[in-house]
């Protein structure tokens, strides 16, 4: 998380990005923000969104290697395609030559670490992995919540609300 910050705040972003794991809120959290840095949301021409496993690489591919219009960079976000448990056969090897201009981002729930398209994503960019947060994470994430909009809450009243929402932010 460290370094996407640091990739929006320098705006010397990485050539992909791959966000995945457990924790659900914080991937789209950072998505957004990462997504909103890198190409403002109303251009709409150098912005490809693909979501699912229905997603064809070769689709991909063809917006990837479309010049961005008026813009330095092209965007292509994708969520939830299936791409890094599967066997995926072209872009395993496209990634590792992208174009200046491109942006991938990859939002996914669950990867294979062991395959070709983890390993090339790692190689040419960035992997983070957002797991579930620990109580006391929780705790103090909540609480600066809470505290913005005015609230406190006692140690005891956390720990139930807590116990009753369970280990995921979004809930």
């Amino acid at each position: 998380m460290k370094t996407i910050n640091e990739d929006i705040k320098n705006g010397t972003f990485k050539q992909v990005y791959l966000l995945y794991g457990a924790e659900s809120y914080l991937r789209n959290f950072y998505r957004k923000r990462l997504c909103d840095a890198a190409v403002p949301p109303e251009d709409t021409m150098n912005r490809g969104v693909f979501s699912g496993d229905a997603v064809k690489e070769s689709e991909i591919i063809d917006l990837a290697e479309t010049m961005p219009f008026f813009s330095e960079r092209r965007l292509i976000s994708l969520t939830d395609t299936g791409l890094f448990k599967n066997a995926a056969e072209l872009l395993p090897d496209y990634i590792r030559k992208l174009p200046d201009y491109l942006i991938l981002v990859f939002n996914e729930s669950e990867v294979d670490k062991r395959s070709r398209m983890f390993k090339a994503v790692r190689e040419a960019g960035y992997a983070a992995e957002f797991a579930d947060q620990d109580e006391k994470t929780l705790s103090e994430w909540t609480a600066r919540l809470l505290s913005k909009a005015g609230l406190k809450i006692s140690q005891s009243d956390m720990h139930l609300f807590l116990s009753r929402t369970g280990p995921r932010m979004g809930n």
